[in-house]
């Protein structure tokens, strides 16, 4: 019995295997069959299952290919292939640049396993969802011994989204589910998958006793809960009376993710940043070997409440930046986790303990993130600002102290201490390198299209010359 498959559609099925579990956790075959839809092809895994329908007017003996076939005939284009199968073997015929080839496999016959059950109820969503998934992914743990915290956790009472490895958590709203219970779901790579944003433009999601169900276009894929409890999250969010709120400027965070991954003290024990709330906003990293600082001033940024001096893991803040929670609130009196928040989003993050490094003087670099437009045009020395000395977790010792900058050929340059703040510039001198090295490829390319173009003109002359001695 034949029929005609869509390489497209192996693809498919290939990609989103791939991403769907763990290459060691990869399907032995996938089965084929005919459907009111055309033809379903199923991908059997022990924590997942896919399955796909693609469009078909013929009828096929339901029949399993090995992983290997769907591997060696998957395409990205549209183009065929013939499926004759019998009860001994299977034949696959098609054609390479006109020229037909054909391999025969083992029949494998049918699979005797059965779909898992589909939920009674789903709700929609956009693409949202699976955007918030990748968040969460970002915060788990798989060795808590005591929680479930390697899977994200759907809490239909509260219609949240959450996931914590510990040390930091994320809660997520605005979303709605079909159950009133917490459901584990794991951490997938599917989340992630262009070829589902390609094909849909939004998701089915429901969840059964054992599994969580998805559907995008002709695509269902379920996932195999995870066991165990996941923890509560209220008693953080409780009592913040008296916290102080710091209220990140947009631009001031733009101008702190740019350079955070930079700033000393990175390959330290906890990667510790100091963010300073003391009559302005501050992160400032430490290089404790060398006894040096860096200091990036928040200018367009404000805080309400009293001064406090919080150390903080850069990769958390790196979170509490791509998270987009620009309003955080910190305990001025104790050492409790960070509370940020956002747009439909709150993340909980714990600070790490000790005292802020004391600095000389002379050893501290300060980057302004207004700098061009903060600092008069008229003045003509550099800018210094002294490094406070924290008396105790709330507050520095003393206020900044200015002088003045330079104006060299339009461009003002920061000199605190008399070194030189070099950092923008660097950047900018990178994107023009990288604009010229742009220019000279393209200079490249023409000049190999002209020399490609010259001798096509060459070997035509030479063959006319030929001709004119006939």
């Amino acid at each position: 019995m034949k029929t005609v498959l869509n390489r497209r559609d192996l693809y498919l099925i290939e990609r989103i295997m791939w991403k769907l579990v763990k290459p060691s956790e990869l399907p032995a075959t996938v089965s084929v069959e005919s459907c009111s839809g055309g033809l379903t092809y199923t991908a059997f895994s022990n924590n997942a299952v896919l399955t796909i329908t693609a469009p078909c007017d013929d009828d096929v003996k339901p029949s399993t290919l090995p992983w290997t076939i769907i591997k060696e005939f998957a395409a990205k284009k549209n183009d065929y292939i013939d499926l004759d199968v019998n009860d001994e073997d299977v034949t696959l015929s098609w054609s390479v640049k006109g020229i037909s080839q054909t391999k025969t496999i083992v029949s494998l016959g049918s699979t005797d396993k059965l779909l898992p059950p589909l939920p009674e109820s789903t709700t929609a969503h956009s693409f949202k969802l699976f955007d918030a998934l990748l968040d969460a992914g970002r915060c788990v743990d798989a060795d808590n011994k005591r929680y479930s915290l390697g899977g994200i956790c759907f809490r239909g009472e509260k219609s949240q989204i959450l996931s914590t490895d510990g040390r930091q958590a994320l809660i997520q709203d605005g979303f709605s589910f079909p159950f009133d219970d917490d459901v584990l779901c794991p951490v997938s790579k599917i989340f992630a998958s262009k070829e589902l944003r390609e094909i849909g433009d939004s998701i089915e999601f429901g969840a059964t006793d054992e599994w969580v169900y998805f559907k995008v276009a002709n695509v269902d894929f379920w996932l195999r809960k995870v066991d165990g409890r996941f923890p509560k999250f209220d008693q953080f969010t409780e009592n913040v009376d008296g916290h102080t709120w710091l209220h990140l400027d947009s631009t001031d965070t733009t101008f702190l993710a740019e350079r955070l991954d930079a700033l000393p003290g990175k390959d330290g024990k906890d990667d510790a940043v100091y963010i300073a709330l003391n009559d302005g906003v501050a992160v400032c990293g430490h290089d404790t070997s060398m006894k040096t600082a860096t200091e990036l001033r928040l200018a367009n940024s404000h805080y309400e409440g009293s001064n406090v001096v919080t150390p903080l893991n850069r990769k958390f803040l790196k979170n509490v930046l791509n998270f987009g929670t620009n309003r955080i609130g910190f305990n001025p009196t104790d050492r409790t986790p960070l509370i940020c928040s956002g747009d439909d989003k709150l993340f909980i993050v714990m600070p790490l303990e000790g005292d802020e490094p004391v600095i000389a003087d002379d050893k501290l670099t300060v980057l302004m993130s207004n700098a061009e437009t903060s600092v008069p045009s008229n003045i003509d020395k550099p800018v210094k600002v002294s490094k406070p000395v924290p008396t105790t977790q709330a507050c520095r010792a003393a206020k900044p102290r200015v002088k003045k900058a330079t104006k060299s050929k339009g461009k003002i340059n920061a000199k605190p201490n008399g070194k030189v703040v070099i950092l923008d510039d660097a950047l900018r001198l990178r994107n023009n390198l990288r604009d010229t090295l742009g220019s000279v490829n393209d200079l490249i390319r023409l000049l190999k299209s002209q020399h490609r173009h010259d001798k096509c003109l060459r070997d035509a002359v030479a063959s006319l010359r030929k001709f004119q001695n006939i």
